[in-house]
């Protein structure tokens, strides 16, 4: 992959990260109201072995590690290797917030 391809797919990135970012602060806004009426009772958002490393009851900390790893993908040195994890876990995140406004 050539610098200019490299540069267009950390763009995509950044403006898909940026659409899980709103969408998350909207689906969490959503689950404290939720908790609050005893409605919202689960351990994790997304199931272990979902290749997040965080676990958590609310959308932000996932968004959070993928910025992490974009981070980290900017630098790679294995940028193809290090693209695809990071690739299905944001399309995980955008899938589990597609159908949590959609039943929500």
């Amino acid at each position: 992959m050539n610098d200019t391809q490299r540069q267009t797919v950390l763009a995509h990135l950044r403006d898909s990260l940026k659409a899980a970012y709103q969408q998350a602060l909207d689906a969490d806004t959503r689950l404290d109201a939720l908790a609050s009426e005893n409605l919202a009772q689960f351990e994790s958002v997304l199931k272990t072995g979902s290749g997040f490393t965080v676990e958590a009851v609310r959308f932000k900390p996932y968004v959070e590690e993928l910025g992490q790893d974009l981070v980290a993908l900017e630098a790679s040195e294995a940028f193809a290797a290090d693209l695809e994890p990071l690739a299905r876990k944001l399309a995980l995140l955008l899938q589990t917030l597609a159908r949590f406004k959609a039943t929500a």
